[in-house]
């Protein structure tokens, strides 16, 4: 348009145009953001989210498996593995000329062949990597359906779980932070603080994305109180069998439920070291009985909360998911506690399943309503009329 020069010699078009050009600019990103409010997808990407990170979770974190001496030298993976014997082999050849794999012994385990192992780590590793960038881009779509669904909305989005989630972020980098300089408050320093801190926060996160897949929508019933403290006492106890693994305290105490002739080792073990509040991360008799001491705890508390529910004639779904789901995670654990060998397969569940105990705790009540009420409403209207 043709600019014209006021009184002052000052372009009034000039003066105008910018700001009609960044509205039109806004306005087609919001038309394009609103064609992503698809509340079904956002569902599916959440569900998808939770699955590649429960996946990535099991390869890549830490635990007894990943731990052993095979994955000292991991190989390198291309985007498409070797096809073939030939490939294979010739694969294998360029990774046994690396210095660190005879550094580490080869892969010479249990009369595996080496080429054997090695593809078994190669897939291993080539899942991990597919399952960490499948989970980022679920991630990431998620985020559009959101931002889709926030743009369509007249009422402003509520902000309160990003809020949460940059606190939780913040808090994550400043705890790791000191999880990475445990060596200068910490004697006995096996890299146990940052393992516990990175297995904590990833299983609340991937607990929470499973939530977020199964309830969407913010619960309107009860109150948030009872959810957080359960999922604060289960991260708390996850952080303690995170710290149990990472300092292999599994040999120290393998009887159940007490200590061989008593219920609990004696106080010169359980606070050998000084100050006190080392033995929380230091000791495995401590960290054990703590890890021992809450699982108990949680589970007779899920049990007290269904009873409670069943007499009182209160919703009764989510307290039972929870005591079974509790009642599996604690045979597990004594499972691995109580195995001749070392249980590498309980382990991986044990721990995973820990991610369901805490999801099934942050999930609100009204959760299995709906469906409940459907049920009733057709077993009352298939009933036989007399």
């Amino acid at each position: 348009m043709p600019h014209t020069v006021g009184s002052d010699q000052t372009p009034t078009g000039a003066l105008h145009d910018p700001p009609l050009a960044a509205g039109r600019h806004l306005e087609n990103g919001l038309t394009l953001l609103r064609a992503w409010d698809k509340p079904g997808w956002m569902r599916a990407a959440l569900a998808a989210a939770a699955f590649f990170g429960v996946a990535a979770f099991v390869l890549g974190a830490g635990n007894r498996f990943t731990q052993g001496p095979w994955f000292l030298y991991i190989p390198d993976v291309a985007l498409i593995p070797p096809i073939g014997r030939a490939a294979w082999e010739q694969a294998f050849a360029i990774h046994q000329q690396s210095p660190l794999f005879a550094l580490c012994g080869g892969y010479e385990v249990g009369g595996m062949e080496s080429i054997t192992v090695y593809q078994f780590l190669y897939g291993w590793e080539w899942l991990r990597i597919a399952s960490v960038a499948l989970f980022v881009e679920a991630l990431f779509l998620a985020l559009l359906f959101f931002l889709g669904r926030a743009a369509n909305s007249a009422r402003r989005p509520d902000l309160l779980p990003w809020l949460g989630l940059l606190a939780a972020g913040g808090g994550y980098l400043v705890l790791r932070h000191f999880a990475d300089h445990a060596g200068l408050f910490a004697t006995i320093n096996l890299g146990q603080h940052r393992h516990a801190l990175d297995i904590t926060f990833a299983s609340v996160g991937l607990a929470l994305l499973i939530v977020g897949a199964l309830a969407p929508g913010r619960s309107q019933i009860g109150s948030a109180i009872p959810r957080v403290t359960w999922g604060s006492a289960i991260a708390f106890n996850i952080a303690f069998g995170a710290l149990f693994e990472a300092l292999d305290a599994r040999p120290l105490w393998t009887t159940f439920p007490g200590y061989t002739d008593s219920l609990l080792p004696t106080s010169d073990r359980l606070f050998a070291f000084n100050p006190v509040w080392r033995n929380l991360t230091e000791n495995g008799y401590l960290i054990q009985t703590c890890h021992r001491v809450l699982s108990i705890g949680l589970w007779a508390a899920a049990a007290l909360a269904l009873v409670t529910a069943l007499l009182r004639g209160r919703p009764w779904p989510r307290a039972v998911l929870l005591f079974g789901l509790l009642t599996l995670e604690g045979a597990l654990g004594v499972a691995t506690l109580q195995a001749e060998q070392q249980p590498l397969v309980l382990s991986i569940v044990h721990q995973a399943c820990a991610i369901a105990v805490l999801a099934a705790a942050l999930a609100p009540c009204d959760l299995w309503a709906h469906p409940l009420a459907q049920t009733r409403t057709a077993l009352v209207q298939h009933r036989p009329h007399r």
